[in-house]
């Protein structure tokens, strides 16, 4: 059996959101869908590969040049020897770079904290002002993809700005879940 690891060993538990809640895969967050997972864990948390893998790229995730509450976090895709590919997010530091092979387990990089508290008012999307109150700015954002994401033209900050999922985006939770069912 392949060994897999839980992507932020320090998460601050165990529970992932199901269908519809905050944070839950394809969330409705009104002119919105949310592309992944998100495994809240303090800030500075590693954040390590559950699978062995080839990092296909390193790049921003969000800055505050995109939106003003956004703090600057990046993200790593790594695709794992079936052509899975899973992407990390919102992460405050990466130890990677592409083209690196990665065991699973090996930290990737640190979760970063996403929002700027400060610059959330009124204006800012319902659900964005719901995570400021709820307390949990900083997370893993995690998603998986059949093979490596084709287009990102409706894609912003792990939303797609489209009610149709694409074609090889995929549900994590059931995959995060066979992790958590093994411990």
């Amino acid at each position: 059996m392949k060994q897999k690891h839980w992507p932020v060993p320090n998460s601050q538990n165990d529970q992932l959101p199901l269908p519809g809640q905050a944070g839950s895969f394809w969330e409705d967050r009104g002119d919105r869908r949310h592309a992944g997972v998100d495994i809240y864990a303090p800030a500075g948390s590693e954040v390590v590969a559950t699978e062995d893998g080839v990092v296909l790229d390193v790049s921003i995730f969000t800055s505050p040049e995109r939106l003003p509450y956004w703090n600057t976090t990046y993200c790593v895709l790594l695709q794992n020897a079936e052509g899975m590919v899973f992407r990390y997010a919102e992460m405050g530091d990466v130890t990677v770079k592409k083209g690196d092979r990665v065991a699973a387990g090996q930290v990737l990089g640190h979760v970063g904290t996403v929002l700027d508290l400060n610059k959330i008012d009124h204006r800012s999307p319902a659900y964005i002002q719901r995570l400021k109150h709820s307390g949990s700015p900083s997370m893993l954002h995690f998603e998986m993809y059949r093979t490596p994401p084709s287009t990102q033209e409706k894609y912003l900050g792990g939303n797609f700005f489209s009610p149709d999922k694409p074609d090889d985006l995929l549900d994590p939770l059931p995959y995060l879940q066979s992790m958590r069912d093994q411990t």
